[in-house]
């Protein structure tokens, strides 16, 4: 008896997750995504980041500094058609995902997606407005200054958290830093420190509530830049869900 209840269960954890493969796969053609996107799955794992975030039908996100939409695109479809996705960049980030973002919304990945260029002194997110919101390797951008680019925290996450509805869920991911260093290397090698980044924002009005281990990689030195292709797509990095209080 107890060997056919194993069996049986069994059975219905491999139907599962057929029906889930099936469906991350149809998923991924009916948004037309591109190989490069498809690699990128693989180290990024979007679907698990989506339901680590619980985004559901209806929902509306927004996609802070997303890039070349990305993330944009898969929330689309994960939210339907009685939700929203808000797409946000600025002039500094068109310089580097111009091109990319571009071909997205030529090849019909952002037809879904509502796209806000704003700049941090005023970001135009609205108060109110969104279920969650997600910022994928760019909270250390907000720790140092360059030649075109201030993009402050103590500017930017006070408008992020008013344009959240009360209970709205944060979902921060970004490129680890060694213990104890801040957001020393913020600049240098596009790494923060995982614990600063928690403390800080639980100053600026949001509870945290879990963490994810899915894009940790304790085989990074951590010494390296995120960008350096030794590392790239690969470094460790920390995943947080935040809500605002």
């Amino acid at each position: 008896m107890k060997s056919l209840i194993i069996i049986s269960f069994s059975l219905i954890i491999h139907f599962a997750m057929s029906d889930f493969a099936s469906a991350e796969k149809s998923l991924s053609k009916s948004v037309q995504r591109s190989e490069s996107d498809l690699k990128r799955d693989l180290s990024s794992k979007p679907y698990q980041m989506m339901d680590f975030l619980g985004v559901k039908k209806g929902d509306t996100v927004l996609d802070f500094l997303g890039g070349s939409g990305y993330y944009s695109q898969l929330l689309s479809e994960r939210v339907g058609e009685a939700g929203k996705v808000v797409l946000h960049t600025n002039q500094a980030y068109i310089k580097f995902v111009g091109k990319q973002l571009e071909e997205r919304a030529a090849s019909g990945g952002l037809d879904k997606v509502t796209r806000l260029l704003s700049e941090a002194d005023d970001l135009k997110f609205g108060e109110n407005q969104f279920d969650s919101a997600i910022l994928v390797l760019g909270y250390h951008d907000f720790f140092f200054k360059d030649e075109g680019w201030d993009f402050p925290a103590d500017k930017v996450i006070p408008q992020l958290h008013k344009s959240l509805k009360k209970g709205g869920k944060l979902l921060i991911i970004d490129h680890s830093a060694k213990k104890d260093s801040g957001v020393s290397e913020a600049k240098s090698l596009h790494r923060i420190e995982d614990l600063y980044v928690k403390k800080d924002i639980l100053k600026r009005g949001f509870k945290f509530v879990k963490e994810a281990d899915l894009l940790r990689n304790s085989a990074d030195p951590r010494e390296l830049s995120a960008f350096d292709p030794k590392i790239r797509r690969k470094t460790d990095r920390f995943v947080y869900l935040f809500e605002k209080e």
